[in-house]
Order: C-alpha cells, then sequence, then structure tokens
C-alpha cells in the first residue's frame, strides 16, 4: 500500500481547478449557489463567470429534470452523505442540451465552512452513439420483423443467434425454444443430401461470401414447401463468423414450373408421332417424284424435308428439357476413355464444319464411369457454340486436365464473347443473346449440357471478355463420375 504522506505537499484543487481542459468544475454553496467556475466550463458549455456566479445552479438543469426536483435531491444527497453522482442534460448557454456526467463532493475548508465542488464531463457524443446504435438496432429489429421470409443468423457451432417471427412462425417454435436449438441436428431430418450443411460448413471454412440451395422441407400433416435458401457471411466480430439465413418459399413458382412442364412435356409428345408421318410421307412423295422423273419439285422438297428435320431438332430439344428438368435422367454409367470420346466428338463436329480448325490442346488421360454419350453431347454443344458464335475461321481450342481429383474439359474459342451481364444467364432454359436471335435453336443446348453434368454430380461454367472470345467449362470427380 503506497504511504498518503509521501504524496503530501501536493497542490491538487488548484491543478484540478485551474489546470484541467475536459473536466468542468464548480463551487456552489450549500444552498446551491454557484460560487465559483473553472476554464474548462466555460470553454465547454459558453457560460463566463459573469454569466454563472451568483446563479442558482439550477439554471443548468433542463426543465424535466427540474420538473423531477433534480437539483434540490442532489444538494440534499451531498449535504447528507458527502457525495452524489448524476447522468443527465445540461442547459448550455445557448440553451442546447448537452449529456454530462457529473460527481459532486462535499469539501471543508480550514474555517469549517461547507462547499460542494462539482464536477462534470461531458459525454454528449458517447450518449448520441449509444443511442444511434439503440436506434440501429431497433431499425433493423423492425426490418427484421416486418420480413415475410424465414430469416435467422447462426454461428459457427451452428447455434441460432437470431431468428426473425417468420421463422418462429414458420417452424411453429416459441422465442425461447430457437435460443437453444441446434441448428445442424434440427435441419439434418430436411437436409437428407447435407446440402446446405455442407454449403455454410464451406462459407464457415472460406468465408466466400454466399451461397445458394434449395431444400424441400415436409411439414407434419401439410404438402412438402420447396425453399431457395440464401446464406450469406456477415461482418466479423473479433474471432466470430456468423451467417445470414434467408428461407425464401418457392413453392407455388415450383408448381408452376411442374405444370408448364407437363404442358411442354405433352407437346413435345404428342408432335412427335404426327412429324414422324409426316417425315416419312416426304421421303415417299419424293421417292416417287424421282421416279417419275419431275425433277422441278426437287427444290422444294429439299427445302420440305429440311424444315421438317429441322422441326424434328427442336420437339427432340423440347422433350429432352422436360425429361432432364423433371429429374427423370438418370445416367448410364459405363467406364470410358474420355480422350477417346473427345476425339470422336472433335471428328463428328469436324465433318460438320469442315472450314474451321478444331485443335486438341491437353489431355487428362483418364477413364470415366458417366453416360458416355451424354457427355459426348455435352462436348459436342460446346463445339458447336464455339463455331457457331465465331468470327471468321479462327480456331477452336479442346483442352481436359485433373486437378485434385476433378477432371476439367474445356472449350475455348477466339470469338465475339459474351457481355458481361449476360453470363449469369447464359445457361438458363431458352435464353438467348441478342445476337443469337436469328440462328437455329431454341437456346437450350447449354441449358441441357448444364442438366447433364448436374446428374453426374459435377459444375458447368463460363469464362468470357466481350470481343476476346470465351472458354465453356464443364467438371467431373473421377472418384464418383
Amino acid at each position: 500500500m503506497v504511504n498518503s504522506s509521501s504524496f503530501s505537499g501536493f497542490d491538487y484543487y488548484n491543478a484540478l481547478f485551474f489546470h484541467t481542459k475536459m473536466n468542468a468544475v464548480l463551487l456552489i454553496d450549500p444552498n446551491g449557489i454557484i460560487l465559483e467556475t473553472n476554464d474548462a466550463f466555460g470553454l465547454s458549455f459558453g457560460y463566463t463567470e459573469d454569466d454563472i456566479v451568483g446563479q442558482h445552479f439550477s439554471v443548468l438543469f433542463s426543465d424535466a429534470d427540474k420538473k423531477k426536483d433534480l437539483p434540490e435531491r442532489e444538494i440534499r444527497m451531498v449535504l447528507d452523505t458527502g457525495q452524489s453522482f448524476d447522468n443527465n442534460y445540461m442547459v448550455n448557454k445557448d440553451k442546447k442540451l448537452t449529456w454530462v456526467s457529473g460527481e459532486s463532493v462535499l469539501v471543508t475548508n480550514d474555517k469549517h465552512q461547507k462547499c460542494i465542488l462539482k464536477i462534470i464531463q461531458n459525454i454528449h457524443s458517447q450518449k448520441e452513439s449509444e443511442y444511434s446504435i439503440i436506434r440501429l438496432n431497433n431499425f433493423n429489429e423492425n426490418i427484421l420483423g416486418s420480413i415475410l421470409d424465414a430469416v435467422i443468423v447462426i454461428d459457427n457451432d451452428f447455434e441460432i443467434l437470431k431468428a426473425n417471427r417468420s421463422f418462429t412462425q414458420l417452424f411453429n417454435f416459441s422465442d425461447q425454444e430457437v435460443a437453444k436449438i441446434d441448428f445442424k441436428s434440427f435441419i439434418s431430418k430436411f437436409d437428407v443430401n447435407s446440402e446446405l450443411y455442407n454449403a455454410i460448413s464451406n462459407i464457415f471454412q472460406t468465408s466466400n461470401a454466399n451461397s445458394k440451395v434449395q431444400l424441400d422441407i415436409d411439414f407434419a400433416g401439410a404438402e412438402p414447401q420447396t425453399f431457395d435458401i440464401s446464406c450469406t457471411i456477415l461482418a466479423e466480430e473479433g474471432e466470430q463468423t456468423r451467417v445470414l439465413l434467408i428461407f425464401h418459399d418457392i413453392t407455388a413458382q415450383k408448381q408452376v414450373e411442374r405444370q408448364r412442364e407437363d404442358i411442354m412435356n405433352f407437346v413435345a409428345h404428342e408432335f412427335k408421332n404426327p412429324l414422324t408421318n409426316v417425315m416419312l410421307s416426304i421421303e415417299l412423295v419424293d421417292a416417287m417424284l424421282k421416279e417419275k422423273g419431275l425433277s422441278e419439285f426437287n427444290e422444294s422438297m429439299q427445302l420440305t424435308r429440311n424444315n421438317a428435320r429441322k422441326l424434328n431438332k427442336l420437339i427432340d430439344e423440347l422433350y429432352k428439357s422436360t425429361k432432364l428438368i423433371s429429374g427423370n435422367f438418370d445416367p448410364e454409367r459405363s467406364l470410358f476413355d474420355l480422350d477417346e470420346m473427345m476425339d470422336e466428338a472433335i471428328q463428328s463436329t469436324r465433318q460438320l464444319f469442315k472450314k474451321r480448325a478444331i485443335v486438341k490442346t491437353g489431355t487428362a488421360n483418364v477413364s470415366l464411369s458417366a453416360d458416355r454419350d451424354k457427355i459426348s453431347q455435352v462436348l459436342t454443344n460446346y463445339l458447336t457454340n464455339a463455331i457457331k458464335y465465331s468470327d471468321g475461321n479462327e480456331g477452336i481450342e479442346v483442352s481436359s486436365k485433373i486437378e485434385n481429383e476433378i477432371v476439367i474439359v474445356s472449350v475455348k474459342d477466339s470469338g465475339k464473347g459474351i457481355p458481361e451481364k449476360d453470363l449469369p444467364l447464359i445457361f438458363n432454359r431458352f435464353y438467348r443473346a441478342p445476337e443469337a436471335k436469328s440462328s437455329e435453336g431454341l437456346g437450350l443446348g447449354l441449358f441441357l449440357s448444364k442438366q447433364i453434368v448436374a446428374a453426374h454430380g459435377g459444375k458447368t461454367w463460363v469464362e468470357s471478355e466481350e470481343g476476346k472470345g470465351s472458354i465453356f467449362f464443364f467438371s467431373l470427380d473421377i472418384a464418383t463420375s
């Protein structure tokens, strides 16, 4: 313990009263009359000694605090106990209010005269910051409460830190129950393939910005609902990372899509047989005309035949599309050499586009267990697209490589490239860039490619720069493909 006598002789009062810059000091008599102020008080609140000395210190209190009898209560507290504390508004000379924190102590001089020493600190900025945070939190809570989608925030232990009203209502939880939920265990009964769990874990492990997962949730006694769940990383607080999950109900949208698929499937199926008969009739009529030597009809018959084939191709694409999107496509897996399949696809494409150079620049030298015909269809779609949307006679480069037990196949062209705004849409069904509107097809080739690769557990993507060409990729896991 420090011996206080070693600090005797220091003039604490003068140091506090005359030399502090942040601590405003008032001397007040037992009746509450201000006797003296220091320079820091005037600098902080705008008063001069002439303004304030001789006034009752209640002039520094707001009207609301006067009605609460705070000045008199403070005087009584100091006189009875020797000190008091306050935290309230103080009135500046210009009548503005400033939040202050104060402490008053009773002091006695050598003549046994009593006086109150009041020390005041300006805490207005801190209080405003506190109120701003409170207002922001209230604002955020109001927004969260008004969102119809179910929203939760979880930490890296999969504990729910916050949940909005829509979430508790959706899953029939009380606010008390939500705080006790282990989200990993809770969601596992719906997330049978661990897609959502893996997406969230990947965000925590890699700090990826966001991810999306579609999940069917079966509520007891009701039809399953489909949710599009977005997972977004939130700003870190220290070492605590949090993820925001938004459950957007797309059940109605999915039902509309299924109805549309049924109609498209019906149309494709019902058109197929009549068109087959039409094509057979065209061939019979063409044979009869040739037999009778009516060559003047050759051009018309060829045009009719070409249009019938185009229509047949469009119906085939439509039928394949509905089959894939409905989930009825199950890959017919067999073991095959990837390079041989690529060589055949390249050769077939060369036969159709004899003036275009297609060069194989890299090889993975691997065998895959996958649907050979469908994977070949993907590569052929990439090749024909590369040729279709490339200018002049630029070459097409095809390559395959292995990275981390994944084989990646790419097709590179030096053509028009894809505008940045179109890149997120390029694999969508029926999507066709404006410059492709005049070309043949329904815009299903890339969509079908994506569905085929996804059915194998792989991924499709594109890299492109407008005016410099594009590279289309697909990847398959060697271990499971």
